[in-house]
């Protein structure tokens, strides 16, 4: 069984997190006792108010960290693939994904050596096709002649040369 990957930097951000919650708990019940004795506002919002600001912010930090995960990267990378034609740039990635450059060209070294994506120079850029992703036509073709026919047509022999026409995946 695979070990869950901790998070870089988890430990303080867990931290932070329990310390914001706690504060927002404590901010609850002055906030609540301020209803009858007014002068726990101010403490009640002394307290409140870190407390959101810090488990706002490890809330943050724990979702981009999760967002840069190598598992997670790839798939958001396949998807946007998916989305584009089956292939992507390096400049699209960190664009579209909103992700480090470093982060993205270590993601795509693993979908390359994982064999899913292919690089491809284009001029002065480098673009990654996705095979797997690319659409693919079925087709009849004569084995004689190489002439291509619809599938949807009910044929079995070419019209032009009568040969016999094979199923054909491009």
């Amino acid at each position: 069984m695979e070990r869950p990957r901790s998070i870089p930097g988890g430990g303080p951000t867990i931290a932070a997190f329990l310390a914001g919650v706690a504060l927002l708990g404590l901010g609850l019940i002055f906030l609540c006792a301020a209803v009858q004795n007014p002068a726990r506002w101010p403490i009640a919002l002394a307290l409140f108010i870190p407390g959101a600001l810090l488990a706002g912010w490890a809330g943050l930090r724990w979702r981009r960290a999760r967002q840069l995960d190598p598992d997670v990267l790839d798939d958001n990378i396949t998807a946007l693939a998916g989305r584009s034609d089956a292939e992507v740039t390096l400049a699209s990635i960190v664009s579209d994904l909103g992700v480090p450059d470093d982060a993205a060209r270590a993601a795509l070294a693993r979908l390359e050596a994982a064999g899913i994506a292919r690089p491809q120079r284009r001029g002065d850029r480098t673009v990654y096709l996705f095979p797997g992703l690319q659409e693919s036509k079925v087709i009849r073709r004569c084995t004689y002649c190489g002439n291509e026919y619809s599938v949807r047509e009910p044929l079995h022999k070419c019209p032009n040369c009568g040969g016999t026409l094979e199923v054909v995946r491009t």
